[in-house]
């Protein structure tokens, strides 16, 4: 019904599902990537996998597939924004998320991810789903209190075919579980422990660093020191703490076995520091958060469920406001691409990059090659940089601010030729050039 916008791997738009009379996500990957025989077999395998995940804390994955030699896929829309984004407007607005909310969030992303971690094959056979990618940007919360993880888009499981190549490590790394930032064989433990990473975050309200050197916090995530989240956040109950750092323990046989036992361990807590804190609490907190985003939304789906399905006339940009939901940069991943012999030294102390360099620093800085660095990929291609002119009215661009919580609203969209602000530059260099010559010819008169 409506382009909203572009990732790296295609187009995104706002749909509805006819039969069933409900809004959807819609991407259609870029041919140039259809023809990659990697990503292809990488699709493939992806959609033998998402399309079994059926939770109410998992966002469905409606269909992947091929239509006139385009693929896409069609994914639920989720009315809400991303625990990322939440916390940013929280942080903004000077308030914290209280503890009852953030034990029913974390208890939440655990029952989901229970049941991803159990789910089988068409034979009955486990399929071993590991996400490896949780982050708060990849949890929703919607306007009714649903707590959503968003994308298995970077799974690993063994009913794929084609694995991630030896020289990409998948995830964010300030999530990242110990064995996985060492390249050793993950399991279901591995999510266990980026969700306490994300309960530590919640916890202190402490954001952490996405930025500076790539082997400096690449080495952090592979050996990491956690202090209690107490220690930030005063009246934090020790029980808490014990919780959160069993799930944060290095070696993945010292934490919770699995995503249940984790959830129960939450449960517990949140009924004898929390009694009746439930759904209703954390949809009411995002009614306060994002009152004139809601109200945006609920305009645009009252408007898409009610209009002409008609190809002829598809909602326009001017018609509605711009948005994106969180759903719109599915399957876009975070990813280390690094020599795939190359792993952080536990014995190389690496410093910050405000401190004065030593020789340490030094060494650290010589043993990985200038190629390490962050990307992001789908399907295990590099779509990072990729620039994409999408819609006959020339504009492009996704709202990345879903995502990265950096800005509180989207940015507008950018012309093809470049961005208004270019456009206002070169203009006034123009005209001053302009002026310059004029004043020079009646200086020689």
């Amino acid at each position: 019904m409506r382009r909203i916008g572009y990732g790296g791997m295609g187009e995104v738009f706002l749909a509805r599902e006819e039969g069933q009379g409900r809004a959807c996500v819609v991407k259609k990957v870029l041919r140039a990537l259809a023809g990659n025989p990697q990503f292809l077999a990488r699709f493939r395998d992806e959609a033998r996998v998402v399309v079994r995940l059926s939770h109410p804390n998992i966002a469905r994955v409606w269909a992947m597939g091929e239509v006139a030699g385009e693929l896409y896929l069609a994914m639920e829309y989720v009315q809400g924004k991303t625990l990322n984004r939440l916390a940013w407007r929280l942080r903004k607005q000077g308030r914290v998320l209280p503890l009852g909310l953030v034990l029913l969030i974390g208890e939440r992303m655990c029952q989901g991810l229970a049941h991803a971690h159990d789910v089988t094959d068409e034979h009955g056979q486990p399929l071993h789903l590991v996400h490896r990618d949780l982050s708060p940007a990849n949890v929703c919360i919607s306007y009714a209190g649903e707590v959503k993880i968003i994308d298995f888009g970077a799974a690993q499981s063994t009913l794929k075919e084609a694995q991630t190549a030896p020289s990409v490590v998948m995830g964010s790394i300030a999530y990242m579980a110990p064995e996985q930032a060492r390249k050793k064989l993950v399991d279901r433990r591995a999510d266990v422990y980026a969700t306490g990473v994300v309960l530590w975050e919640l916890l202190a309200w402490r954001p952490l660093p996405q930025k500076g050197d790539v082997v400096e916090r690449w080495k952090r995530a592979a050996y990491p020191k956690w202090e209690p989240p107490g220690q930030y956040s005063q009246g934090l109950p020790p029980e808490v703490d014990a919780v959160v750092l069993k799930a944060l323990s290095a070696e993945p046989d010292a934490r919770f076995p699995d995503a249940a036992a984790f959830a129960e361990a939450l449960r517990a807590l949140r009924e004898k520091y929390a009694p009746g804190v439930d759904d209703a609490d954390l949809a009411r907190l995002m009614g306060e958060a994002f009152t004139k985003e809601k109200a945006v939304e609920d305009e645009v789906l009252a408007e898409l469920l009610r209009a002409n399905p008609s190809l002829q006339h598809p909602l326009s940009e001017k018609e509605l406001p711009t948005f994106a939901p969180p759903t719109a940069l599915a399957f876009e991943h975070r990813a280390l691409d690094a020599p795939a012999d190359f792993v952080p030294s536990a014995e190389v102390e690496l410093v910050e990059d405000s401190r004065p360099r030593t020789p340490a620093s030094a060494e650290a800085r010589t043993q990985t090659p200038a190629t390490s660095r962050e990307v992001r990929v789908a399907f295990d291609v590099d779509v990072t940089g990729e620039v994409v002119v999408a819609g006959r009215d020339g504009k492009s661009g996704l709202m990345h601010a879903i995502e990265e919580g950096g800005e509180d609203e989207a940015p507008a969209p950018t012309s093809v030729g470049g961005t208004p602000r270019t456009w206002g530059l070169a203009a006034g260099l123009f005209l001053v050039a302009l002026a310059a010559g004029f004043l020079a010819m009646w200086l020689l008169r």
